[in-house]
């Protein structure tokens, strides 16, 4: 009757622990896939900008946003200081920064007019040219060819989590209303721009320079 009381007992105790252990292997991949799901949609976003005219330069995220992307991954790390340095690198992205105000956002900049409106050639190293403008005190843009002309800087707003269930019935633009040409690249469901000119669908810029 002891032993049958004693593997009783045994068993209750390995049933409990096996229960506290699903529970916590169901909390890690809860918080998994919500690291991932906000990662994706950085991702998709920063994806869709390739080949245009403008530059991913910051990540900003709320406080909640980033203790979730960094969770799995710092969770052992001994210097807060360090969190947002040791993420970009290991994820790629642009510099990181964390606030609770106008935040889950990838800021982003592009040179207006592009291409140059002398010689018509599209600007290269386009974030070195953006990094030079905002340092120097002169508003002027050099093109590949050399040519010096009058310019300006836009900065804008892009949520991460912009809704996208209603992007099958928005209307697909699938020529520039301006130039003509046939690259419309999307940013979200009613959001885009042509990568031939410097046509978009209205975007405000949050400030220019």
């Amino acid at each position: 009757m002891r032993e049958f009381t004693k593997s009783v007992a045994t068993w209750v105790i390995f049933q409990k622990d096996l229960l506290n252990r699903t529970i916590f292997i169901s909390h890690i991949n809860f918080r998994i896939r919500r690291y991932q799901t906000i990662l994706e949609r950085i991702y998709r976003l920063i994806s869709s900008l390739k080949g245009g005219t403008m530059v991913p330069t910051a990540v900003v995220l709320s406080p909640d946003s980033y203790a979730e992307v960094v969770a799995e991954l710092f969770e052992t790390s001994e210097s807060e200081g360090d969190e947002a340095q040791g993420l970009e690198h290991q994820l790629g992205l642009p510099p990181i920064s964390v606030r609770s105000d106008d935040t889950d956002i990838v800021v982003v900049k592009e040179l207006v007019p592009n291409p140059c409106p002398i010689c018509h050639h599209p600007l290269k190293f386009l974030r070195e040219l953006i990094e030079r403008f905002e340092k120097e005190e002169t508003n002027l843009i050099r093109c590949p060819l050399g040519h010096r002309y009058s310019g300006m800087m836009k900065v804008y707003h892009l949520n991460i989590f912009q809704q996208s269930e209603n992007s099958e019935t928005v209307k697909k633009v699938t020529e520039c209303p301006a130039c003509g040409g046939k690259k419309i690249q999307y940013l979200g469901p009613a959001e885009m721009f042509c990568l031939d000119c410097d046509w978009d669908s209205g975007m405000v810029a949050r400030y220019k320079m």
